[in-house]
């Protein structure tokens, strides 16, 4: 017997811990799914053939791939090299004509989606989602040039929009000081110059300077306040993938609903029902990115041209980026109660959400914050006698109490400033009680007040309330 229970214990440890976490974690899972789509388009003006065929005849059969689809990108959306403005020029497919005045244009566009359901614990359901959008639209002037006679692209113009989930979890409760500043804008700053080194590095136009940035990537240049932002609001180191954010991996958001409290002995008297609610969501959006007519690059794709501030020009232009996050609730309870042997249902919700833009027109960051706690209560009572004439009816009542704090702030790069431009404090108290008078005749009792505190001396404290009794009949029924 000894040596049995020794052979189950060596058997035990030899279990390999990773495979164990593994088989537990696809135990939770109860659902994945999951969509990853390209939709790419191409219209070149100028074909001197005629149809036949699928569009071919006997003298463009080499443009069969293209017709069965066959596009500038591959299935991962990653540049492949094939140009059918570039094989139909080859070809002779095109005419010869310099006033061709209708563009070459292709779209390109990568959707992401996926889901999970995942159950750890009996009655915790995580709800898992990640996406990510890319597109990018081109429009060239592809025509004939009697100049070095040969076909040419001309004033090439881009566009592409990005949008994906992301996790800023990290700085999400960093609080401003008393004097506005924040820690996460000083990081912003402080990362600068790593990312115009990283940067720099990679560019042999470009030489370190004693200042600790590379030459024509100052602290105002837009891939560096662009590298700067994303690590710095999204709590992330620096290097060449979290600078990017074409290159950025997109992250999880999650929602999470827990209601197996009631099934404890010592809630079930009281309990009818308990959900406990989180959610988290988190986006960055690229907007604007279009192509600048100033840009200049060597053979080899780097930078050339300098703008007035001695900057490199990019090759796409940035108007903003926008980090938006939401915690919808932080923490949210949902519960009714059985008190008296009547029911009272209650809710209480901690919202906290938050928007920064950077603007790249002027350097700065909009932060838009905002706090709320909300607090309601509902109850219905039965067989509530107020009028000795009047039959005995249910009576319903409720409170709701809230509590908003939101600050708009507006912080600027290159002069280091911080200046609350918005924001206010709102306190709401609502209070409905609803009584039957008759089948067809309802009068109610309301009370609403909100109490509105602005944080800038622009604005002025002002406050609301109405009260009062209204009467419905109502004639469904009637006759």
């Amino acid at each position: 017997m000894p040596e049995i229970r020794k052979k189950e214990e060596n058997a035990k440890k030899k279990v390999n811990p990773a495979v164990g976490f593994a088989a537990r974690l696809l135990m939770t899972v109860r659902n994945i799914s999951g969509t990853y789509s390209i939709d790419d388009g191409t219209m070149l003006p100028g074909s001197n053939q005629e149809s036949s065929i699928l569009g071919m005849n006997g003298n463009n059969l080499g443009m069969s791939a293209f017709v069965f689809g066959k596009q500038g990108y591959d299935v991962w959306g990653r540049d492949n090299g094939y140009s059918i403005a570039d094989l139909s020029a080859s070809n002779g497919w095109l005419v010869q004509n310099e006033n061709l005045n209708k563009q070459y244009t292709t779209t390109h566009m990568t959707k992401l989606n996926l889901r999970a359901t995942l159950e750890p614990v009996k009655d915790l359901n995580i709800e898992m989602k990640l996406n990510r959008n890319y597109g990018l639209n081109s429009g060239e002037f592809f025509r004939w040039n009697d100049a070095n006679q040969q076909f040419e692209g001309q004033s090439r113009f881009e566009s592409a929009t990005l949008t994906y989930s992301t996790i800023t979890w990290g700085t999400a409760f960093v609080k401003d000081n008393k004097d506005r500043s924040s820690a996460v804008f000083s990081q912003l700053l402080a990362n600068r110059q790593a990312v115009s080194q990283l940067i720099g590095a990679e560019n042999p136009n470009s030489s370190l300077l004693p200042s600790g940035y590379f030459d024509g990537y100052s602290g105002n240049q837009q891939e560096v306040v662009i590298g700067a932002f994303l690590t710095a609001y999204g709590n992330k180191e620096v290097n060449a993938k979290n600078i990017n954010p074409i290159r950025n991996m997109p992250m999880p958001n999650w929602s999470l609903t827990y209601n197996g409290l009631t099934k404890f002995e010592f809630m079930k008297k009281y309990v009818k029902s308990f959900v406990v609610r989180h959610a988290y969501n988190s986006t960055v959006s690229v907007n604007g990115m279009q192509s600048n007519m100033s840009a200049t690059t060597d053979a080899n794709g780097n930078p050339t041209a300098l703008d007035l501030n001695n900057n490199f020009v990019s090759r796409l232009q940035v108007q903003n980026i926008t980090v938006s996050e939401q915690f919808s609730p932080l923490i949210g309870l949902d519960a009714t109660w059985t008190v008296f042997g009547q029911s009272l249902t209650t809710k209480f919700e901690y919202k906290k959400d938050r928007l920064a833009t950077l603007s790249l027109n002027n350097n700065q960051v909009t932060e838009v914050k905002s706090d709320e706690i909300i607090v309601g209560m509902q109850t219905k009572i039965a067989k509530v006698k107020l009028i000795d004439r009047i039959p005995a009816n249910d009576l319903n009542a409720g409170i709701n109490f809230s509590y908003r704090d939101n600050s708009t702030l507006i912080r600027k790069v290159v002069e280091n400033t911080n200046q609350a431009t918005a924001g206010q404090k709102v306190i709401s108290l609502k209070l409905n009680v609803d009584y039957n008078l008759s089948q067809n005749l309802t009068i109610s009792y309301y009370y609403d007040q909100n109490l509105n505190t602005p944080k800038v001396a622009t604005s002025y404290p002002t406050g609301n309330m109405s009260t009062g009794l209204k009467l419905r009949f109502n004639l469904a029924g009637v006759q």
